[in-house]
């Protein structure tokens, strides 16, 4: 069975992956807003991001329904990047913690219409990743749109490197 350690990682190397491809696409074409879940391919990359902060460093700590950082604090992609590694960090702090008894716990967060929602941690430790990566397919529509290759990274592709080493 997948463990979301896994599925984490697979996630964090197609960000990878993702984020090389944009680091030659010219910034205008970044930053450009497209009317997509998001305003441009930078909002979208900056939202799965965020969204990792969010859930598991802000709600599952009882800091808040949301990170503090905000779209406009990010004028590229160097920002981004930035903030990447210091999510990367915190979430591997603590992955490096969770027990089972902690999967259980409950994650709360206030929904649109005010109304408070709960998700066990192990629902969000998998939602995550599947969000971001269905998020990532919308950036590469966008490559495709340029005429440029996007960097898909299947799955498989992932396993089987893993299983080499």
């Amino acid at each position: 069975m997948l463990s979301y350690e896994e599925l984490f990682d697979y996630f964090k190397r197609a960000r990878g992956r993702l984020i090389e491809a944009l680091e030659r696409l010219p910034e205008e074409e970044f930053t450009k807003a497209r009317g997509l879940s998001f305003e441009s391919i930078k909002d979208v990359l900056l939202h799965t991001v965020m969204n990792e902060d969010t859930w598991l460093h802000y709600r599952l700590s009882g800091l808040g329904n949301s990170t503090t950082h905000r779209f406009e604090e990010f004028r590229n992609l160097e920002d981004i990047k930035k903030y990447v590694t210091e999510v990367d960090a915190k979430t591997g702090k603590l992955f490096a913690r969770i027990t089972e008894e902690d999967l259980r716990r409950p994650v709360k967060r206030i929904a649109r219409d005010g109304s408070e929602e709960s998700f066990e941690l192990e629902q969000v430790l998998y939602q995550l990743p599947i969000e971001a990566i269905y998020h990532f397919g919308e950036i590469f529509a966008e490559f495709w749109k340029m005429n440029l290759k996007a960097p898909y990274y299947p799955y498989l592709a992932y396993s089987e490197e893993n299983r080499k080493h």
